[in-house]
């Protein structure tokens, strides 16, 4: 599949699927309905839209993952801030940096520095220095 490349940031075609591992040097958008089938690795911030897919592993340096999107295996997110939208799905969520969850996650573990909560997730573990729920 082809990448574009503007400055720092890649971005895939629309409904692009990748069989093998991925690395990018820089920012990747990744638009909705991705698939890939191995593991992502991302030098600067991931952007993963609405119901991308991901089979194995993503390391990336802060992240959007946005609705619906799913990551089989543990997202690695850096020091940057990372974001899990609405009823994405991730195994493992790992970050030193701040982590927002918003309604909806599915995760069976999250570790983080600061993570804030807004609204009813499920997750096996949670651990942080600073957590912090916010319910309506």
């Amino acid at each position: 599949m082809n990448i574009l490349v503007k400055d720092n940031l890649h971005m895939a075609e629309a409904g692009s699927y990748f069989r093998g591992s991925v690395m990018i040097e820089g920012d990747f958008l990744v638009p909705p309905r991705t698939y890939f089938w191995r593991d992502l690795v991302v030098t600067g911030k991931l952007f993963l839209c609405p119901e991308s897919h991901v089979a194995g592993n993503v390391t990336c340096n802060g992240a959007v993952v946005c609705h619906d999107s799913v990551i089989e295996g543990e997202l690695n997110a850096g020091t940057e801030q990372l974001t899990v939208c609405d009823n994405a799905k991730v195994r493992v969520i790992r970050s030193d940096g701040n982590v927002l969850l918003r309604p909806g996650v599915i995760s069976a573990e999250v570790r983080g520095v600061n993570i804030l909560v807004m609204g009813k997730i499920q997750c096996g573990k949670l651990m942080g220095k600073n957590t912090r729920v916010v319910t309506n």
